[in-house]
């Protein structure tokens, strides 16, 4: 009977190590993991314009700071006239103003347009914002309210944010957006100010003539102090503006949304530049490319990721199903060599019945498709984070490795690896000597 209880323990304590070391669970930061530095140099480019700026600092988040006021926010008794409170003092009449915030919550984007209680008549203004990190978000949304009155429209979605304003006279309207920008970024903003913008003679807005034909005059961009901050005036209402990590002797760097993803334009690029670059997500939801670093882009002018299956390539690598693709057009993309960073939602691993270290990123290698190294960098509670090294970019596709051992996929006990095993044999080892010496 003692030998016999024996013999159940070890064999559950072979289950339980075999389970163990099979289940791999998403467990919080992996320490190994290396980020990058924080960017401690910004400038602000349109045409030829480079001009290096410094963050607008304070000692609260950029929701304290910009404290915009509505009668869903502020009581009463207290001004709430659908406006930026905090940045008052940094408005003008008829100007917009353009700046990085750091504060406790890390480093934002902020626009204001116009003037609280300033003599303005209102305005319009659309902004199309491209290149985000994939974590940026809107945190401020100048108006954003229950109301017919509210006709301000907000968009965001694969490395992008939008919106359309419309406000009247003596008022403000703008936003702030926030999310990985606290390491390298590159962000680009198209404007449409005044008759260009989406609700400039909008008769299907509930009051079209709400703004009063109010223009905008002057854009700038704020740098330092966050009380008296340096002013730089762009050029032109209407050619895109880029801020971005870095100095004025570094590639710049433009982003412009497409139909199926994002084009990316450079100026200035040398051979030896390595630019790291926000690709589109891909193909599939659960699956999203985060980050391209290129090595050596010499005189590369343009590129464009798209969401879509390369043309000429089987679906999926043999034997295996691609969980995603993105595609990259342009000059010589395929001698693009890069650090290809990329997730995916340990649902979607679970649903396709792949562990996390059998999880790699293909290349495109001619009519077919080349397994590239992989490893994961990074985990939390819902998804895993990957890195690879590929010597082209004309198509990328993440599926399960082909090489995975069949005994490793079709186990019914699942990562039954070595280490588990020797321990488990150790113990009925152990436990043959008791039951011999026993008898």
């Amino acid at each position: 009977m003692k030998t016999t209880s024996l013999t159940v323990v070890a064999i559950a304590f072979l289950l339980v190590i075999g389970g163990i070391a099979g289940v791999a669970q998403p467990s919080g930061a992996n320490t190994d993991t290396t980020s990058p530095p924080p960017a401690d140099s910004y400038v602000v480019e349109q045409g030829d314009l480079c001009q290096p700026i410094e963050p607008v600092s304070t000692s609260g988040t950029v929701e304290s700071f910009y404290d915009y006021r509505n009668h869903e926010t502020h009581p009463e008794d207290v001004d709430r006239n659908y406006s930026s409170y905090g940045t008052s003092h940094l408005q003008e009449d008829n100007t917009s103003i353009l700046f990085l915030h750091e504060g406790t919550d890390g480093m934002s984007l902020v626009m204001v347009h116009d003037r609280i209680d300033g003599e303005t008549e209102g305005g319009v203004a659309t902004f199309d914002i491209v290149g985000l990190p994939t974590e940026a978000e809107w945190v401020v949304q100048d108006d954003l309210y229950d109301g017919e009155s509210n006709m301000v429209e907000w968009g965001s979605g694969d490395n992008w944010a939008s919106a359309s304003w419309i406000w009247e006279e003596a008022r403000t309207d703008g936003g702030a957006i926030r999310g990985g920008l606290n390491d390298e970024f590159a962000v680009t903003i198209h404007p449409a100010f005044n008759e260009d913008a989406e609700f400039y003679d909008d008769d299907d807005l509930y009051d079209p003539e709400f703004f009063g034909d109010g223009e905008i005059e002057d854009w700038e961009v704020l740098s330092g102090d966050s009380e008296d901050p340096d002013r730089t005036t762009l050029s032109s209402l209407e050619e895109p503006v880029t801020l971005r990590t870095g100095t004025c002797d570094d590639p710049s760097v433009t982003y412009t949304q497409t139909d199926d993803g994002v084009a990316v334009d450079f100026n200035g690029t040398t051979t030896d530049d390595r630019i790291s670059l926000e690709p589109s997500a891909g193909t599939t939801d659960g699956v999203t490319f985060e980050g391209i670093e290129i090595h050596e882009i010499g005189d590369t002018d343009s590129i464009t990721f798209e969401n879509r299956q390369p043309a000429d390539l089987p679906e999926s690598p043999a034997d295996v199903e691609s969980l995603s693709h993105l595609t990259t057009t342009g000059d010589a993309v395929q001698d693009l060599s890069a650090t290809v960073t990329f997730s995916v939602e340990a649902e979607t691993l679970e649903d396709f019945g792949i562990d996390p270290e059998h999880v790699a990123l293909y290349e495109a290698d001619g009519d077919d498709w080349a397994e590239s190294t992989t490893t994961v960098s990074d985990d939390s509670s819902t998804a895993y984070q990957f890195t690879a090294e590929v010597s082209s970019l004309e198509g990328l596709t993440v599926a399960q490795q082909q090489d995975v051992p069949e005994s490793e996929s079709e186990s019914s006990i699942p990562g039954f690896e070595a280490g588990a095993a020797i321990a488990a044999i150790m113990l009925l080892a152990v436990l043959w000597a008791i039951r011999t010496r026993n008898r």
